[in-house]
């Protein structure tokens, strides 16, 4: 059930983003880098925030952000929708489709997003799996 407030409040997120990273303190930007608690509290402006920073960090900008923003919410969507209540997943089901879609989803991005790009789109998706592993106690192995 975390998971999917998680990828609604991305969704969310990535449809509502105005803030723009120089709005950010020193400390601010600091705090966000890479930090799976940001992902363990309901607070959607902190999320929306950290997504953001990612995205600024990435120097994404006008249609290349636009194109990244599209994909990211197209995959976060599908992968949402795998822990539906009318889902008959198993975990590790849920577990297995959910990294299949992380792997489109980075093979769509890695096409728009120079190498330096995409290291930190993939180290922002490896936190925000963490963090759902995290919340909904799951292990590797289960």
């Amino acid at each position: 059930m975390y998971s999917k407030v998680v990828f609604t409040l991305l969704l969310t997120i990535l449809f509502t983003l105005n803030i723009q990273g120089q709005d950010l303190t020193k400390q601010q930007k600091e705090d966000l880098k890479y930090k799976v608690h940001m992902f363990t509290h309901n607070d959607e402006e902190l999320q929306r925030l950290w997504y953001e920073d990612r995205m600024d960090k990435m120097k994404l900008r006008g249609e290349l952000r636009e194109d990244y923003q599209k994909i990211v919410v197209y995959h976060a969507y599908k992968m949402e929708r795998l822990d539906d209540q009318d889902s008959d997943l198993s975990v590790n089901e849920i577990k297995n489709k959910l990294q299949k879609q992380l792997d489109l989803l980075n093979a769509d991005v890695k096409d728009i997003l120079d190498p330096e790009q995409f290291e930190i789109h993939k180290k922002s998706w490896k936190a925000i799996l963490k963090a759902v592993y995290q919340k909904k106690k799951w292990t590797e192995e289960n």
